[in-house]
């Protein structure tokens, strides 16, 4: 069981950022943080999702608009169901961001023949024309993310990560 930091624990980091001229929160100490896998992965995450909504305002798109309009042009017909559980998200927030790309008249809603109580989801002519523009615009968000690996280090870099999240 750890014990928690007084003020005497941190007093040889106080020490350091006095000497360092830390006067800016910009030059916060972080005291170990910067060690932290999670602390990177935060702080890219952010970074990558600024870009990414910047790059995406031309055809107004989130992250997850996009990987559902994606998936649903790559699985005409997959049900709402599916996508969720391959992007982890849950029924609720699925069903309303369906209902955002249908109200775009992106996508279409169709009951199933076979089984009644399933939906399944096509891209409209329209969803098609959009997720084409929008696969062009993330080939330079990916370009703008990779160019700073070696091809061998941003596919070492990719595995890395499938790891965590599979």
């Amino acid at each position: 069981m750890s014990e928690a930091l007084t003020t005497e624990d941190l007093k040889p980091t106080l020490r350091v950022a006095a000497a360092s001229g830390a006067k800016h929160s910009t030059d916060l100490v972080r005291s170990g943080m910067d060690g932290f896998l999670g602390y990177h992965l935060r702080l890219a995450y952010l970074s990558i999702s600024r870009h990414f909504a910047k790059a995406m305002a031309p055809v107004d798109l989130t992250q997850k608009q996009l990987g559902v309009l994606w998936l649903i042009g790559a699985n005409g017909g997959v049900s709402q169901i599916a996508i969720a559980r391959e992007l982890g998200m849950d029924r609720a927030s699925m069903m309303a961001i369906v209902d955002r790309l249908q109200d775009r008249s992106l996508v279409l809603r169709e009951r199933s023949r076979h089984d009644g109580r399933r939906q399944e989801l096509y891209l409209t002519p329209q969803g098609r024309k959009l997720l084409a523009k929008a696969r062009s615009i993330i080939v330079k968000h990916e370009l703008w993310m990779t160019e700073r690996f070696g091809e061998g280090e941003t596919a070492a870099l990719i595995e890395m990560l499938r790891r965590m999240h599979r």
